[in-house]
């Protein structure tokens, strides 16, 4: 375990580790009664001295020891950490043991458990198998032993970056540990660098050169509460996001703030009325989105793939004459919707298989579906037997909603169409492009029951051409596929801000002008965040963030500010409204193949486009280097960066952690009682 603890950074247990085997190796010699104990089976630690209650010292440590230090009575609770103060208490233990015997035999009162383990008993018995169901499972969702060459998170799906290398972790171990030889254990001094990068990284922080993770929010108010005592002018500080993430757009594990899209919709809807109450007549053309028909039909396991073709053609028979389907396109190299596939996934990969048509189907549908190169092939087979069918199949490069809404539009031009679909995209891109003097043009679900059937020519003339001119903006600004949603900002508040507020529309149509340049669409996005979050007129984001804190400081005074609660600084809001401006000239501008993403707030990380959530580090430097701590003793003096500043030690503190020192939390532990002593 040794070159592990060293290559994971737990400093501690490395050098208590360390010295124990040293002085375990000399003990025949320092100690020949003890080794000789040790050899003959009394290696063993028991609390008693029945069957089956022989623990690891690591958990006789958590269990005994630990337990007692921070519960009442214990060393953590005022009594002090110096070694004269620990050496008192557990040499004392043993005498607590006898008075505690010798209470229970005053007072009749004993303490005793059964014979039989605990472990042996049908309940956990029960537990047990399910529990290994439940591993298996998910390893057969998650299989560990895929081709992709990326070291991955198999729960959530995330891929590391050329500098991740935790699975160089024994050599990386062993060369620490070479180094250790020789020295004095108080004085070597451990660096993060010459440990390893774990996929974690992408998250953290950097004092001194060395990341450190920590909780975005503790983060948050550490540094503004140092911030407080370091800087005349604390509003300064707010120009950097005081956290891992930008919170208010990103969640705490690096995803973006995933999108609430149907509440436009339903906010359209609610607008007036949006209903088609015509007859289409006879002659219909329906343009269907794949992506959704895909989803809707469920698989039987044991069917061939020609089976579970021909349930899809059945299915567009008996309800469409006329069928135009639109498929995704996958696997055509890295898209800005690979964050997105990433969070739907949640770590699913699915294993590749090849098959064909007489091949039995014996996977889960989703974990099939979730190997882009599966799901690329079996539209493949699909779209070959709908084109014999007389079907008319489509498919997109990437995302397909473009071309369903043009499809439509196209087809529209001469025959009442009706676009079958549920994503709110398609609505959105069907009034934006199109015309007036078409023939009827219907958007609907394939749901049976509470479907709503849009009229999209009276829903462009319900809202008026200006606002449908500008939906693209706002289902982008306030999140969509490819952009952050915006925390306590909600797409109805953005629909109103478009209706009543005309500086508001004329920022908004800089977004739909093709040749717009970086620094205009900058501007224009902030000044829009500014009147989204309630700013006022010509008041900068950042200063609005800290006259927000300073808002909900002095009339929330029952509980603590949180940083998502807050505007997005500049420099995060520049890279979102850049993200903004491609998603929406990919939705209007027919060459937005001009355009690089790489120069609108994506990085290419991998074989997969990431957005780039800010430029600036989470806090200036000379604040980052007093939210933690390096003391090597118990954290008792003021010394101590984070005594010093009135914080509790951390997770972020180098040495510590924030576990075994005198300033760290004090945690309340309370005895479950199916987990008592046996």
């Amino acid at each position: 375990m040794l070159p592990y603890f060293a290559a994971a950074g737990h400093n501690l247990y490395l050098k208590s580790a360390y010295v124990y085997l040293q002085q375990m190796h000399g003990l025949s010699r320092t100690n020949p009664a003890i080794n000789e104990a040790l050899m003959s089976g009394f290696h063993v630690m028991r609390r008693s001295d029945r069957f089956w209650s022989g623990l690891s010292s690591d958990l006789i440590i958590e269990q005994v020891l630990m337990r007692c230090i921070k519960t009442t009575g214990g060393l953590t609770r005022g009594r002090g950490m110096t070694d004269a103060q620990r050496s008192l208490w557990i040499l004392s233990m043993p005498q607590c043991i006898q008075m505690n015997e010798a209470m229970q035999q005053v007072t009749g009162v004993n303490f005793e458990t059964s014979e039989q383990h605990k472990e042996m008993c049908i309940p956990r018995k029960v537990r047990d198998t399910k529990d290994t169901t439940t591993f298996l499972d998910f390893l057969g969702e998650r299989s560990p032993f895929s081709i992709d060459k990326n070291l991955r998170n198999i729960e959530t799906g995330a891929t590391g970056d050329s500098n991740v290398n935790s699975d160089n972790a024994l050599v990386i171990g062993h060369n620490i540990i070479s180094s250790m030889e020789g020295k004095c254990i108080d004085e070597f001094v451990f660096k993060r660098k010459n440990q390893v990068t774990t996929l974690s990284s992408k998250l953290n922080i950097k004092v001194d050169n060395e990341e450190i993770s920590v909780d975005p929010q503790l983060l948050f108010q550490r540094l503004v509460t140092t911030a407080n005592t370091m800087f005349p002018d604390v509003s300064q500080v707010f120009k950097y996001e005081l956290s891992a993430v930008p919170a208010a757009l990103f969640e705490p594990s690096g995803l973006m703030r995933q999108a609430q899209k149907s509440t436009l919709a339903d906010e359209i809807w609610n607008t007036g009325s949006c209903v088609f109450s015509d007859d289409l007549g006879t002659d219909v053309r329906h343009v269907i989105d794949g992506g959704s028909l895909i989803q809707r039909i469920p698989w039987k396991k044991g069917a061939t793939f020609a089976e579970i073709c021909q349930l899809y053609i059945d299915h567009i028979n008996n309800r469409y004459p006329i069928p135009i389907i639109v498929f995704d396109g996958y696997g055509s190299g890295p898209t800005t919707k690979d964050h997105v596939h990433e969070r739907r996934s949640k770590g699913v990969t699915g294993t590749h298989i090849s098959f064909k048509d007489s091949t039995p189907f014996k996977s889960k549908k989703e974990i099939f579906l979730a190997n882009g190169e599966n799901k690329q092939n079996f539209i493949n087979m699909l779209c070959n037997k709908m084109d014999n069918e007389g079907f008319i199949s489509l498919q997109a490069a990437a995302d397909a909603d473009v071309l369903i809404a043009s499809t439509a539009v196209r087809y529209a031009s001469c025959y009442p169409t009706v676009v079958v679909g549920e994503d709110t995209d398609v609505l959105i891109l069907l009034l934006f492009h199109a015309e007036e003097n078409s023939k009827p043009l219907v958007f609907q679900s394939d749901k049976i029951r509470k479907s709503k059937v849009w009229d999209i020519k009276k829903t462009k003339e319900l809202l008026g051409n200006e606002i449908v001119d500008l939906l693209p903006f706002i289902h982008a600004i306030t999140g969509c596929d490819t952009t952050s949603r915006l925390y306590g900002i909600g797409k109805k508040e953005g629909l109103k801000r478009l209706r009543e507020n005309a500086f508001f529309r004329e920022l908004a149509s800089v977004f739909l002008k093709q040749d717009a340049t970086s620094d205009d669409v900058i501007q224009s996005g902030q000044s829009a965040l500014v009147i989204l979050y309630g700013g006022e007129t010509g008041e900068s984001l950042d200063q609005l963030r800290y006259r927000k804190f300073n808002h909900k400081v002095l009339t929330n005074s029952l509980s603590c500010v949180h940083v998502q609660s807050l505007p997005p600084t500049s420099e995060a809001a520049s890279q979102h409204c850049k993200r903004a401006y491609y998603q929406i000239q990919e939705w209007t501008n027919d060459s937005v193949h001009m355009l690089s993403p790489s120069d609108w707030g994506w990085v290419l990380q991998g074989t997969s486009l990431c957005p780039i959530r800010t430029i600036l580090p989470p806090a200036p430097d000379n604040l980052l280097h007093v939210i933690r701590c390096k003391c090597k003793s118990g954290c008792d003096t003021r010394r101590c960066t984070c005594r010093k500043n009135g914080l509790d030690c951390s997770s972020a503190c180098s040495e510590c952690k924030g576990l075994n020192c005198s300033n760290c939390k004090v945690l309340e532990i309370h005895e479950d009682e199916d987990d008592s002593d046996i």
